[in-house]
């Protein structure tokens, strides 16, 4: 899997910490005086909207990919709604 390496780790291939993440999500902001406070779990957040909006991805890959242990945990902390199970529901028929 490819990373984003820090600086000081690109030798070892080391990830970036979510705080550093978070640091380069802010001053990304403040440079184009974005309001509003995002940081790591923005970008997360974004990424599984998008996953499932823009691709139709499904729950269970994304839970996967967050490495939760089930989709149920997925769903309520990116806000699945109600309108999109029925939308799913609706496509079975």
């Amino acid at each position: 899997m490819n990373c984003f390496c820090s600086r000081a780790e690109r030798g070892r291939n080391a990830p970036l910490t979510t705080y550093a993440v978070t640091m380069y999500v802010q001053q990304w902001c403040d440079a184009i005086n974005l309001p509003g406070n995002y940081g790591a779990h923005s970008l997360r957040k974004t990424w599984c909207y998008h996953q499932r909006k823009t691709y139709g991805t499904s729950w269970e890959v994304i839970a996967k990919r967050l490495n939760h242990s089930s989709p149920s945990i997925t769903r309520p902390l990116y806000r699945c709604k109600e309108e999109e199970v029925e939308e799913v529901l609706m496509k079975s028929i």
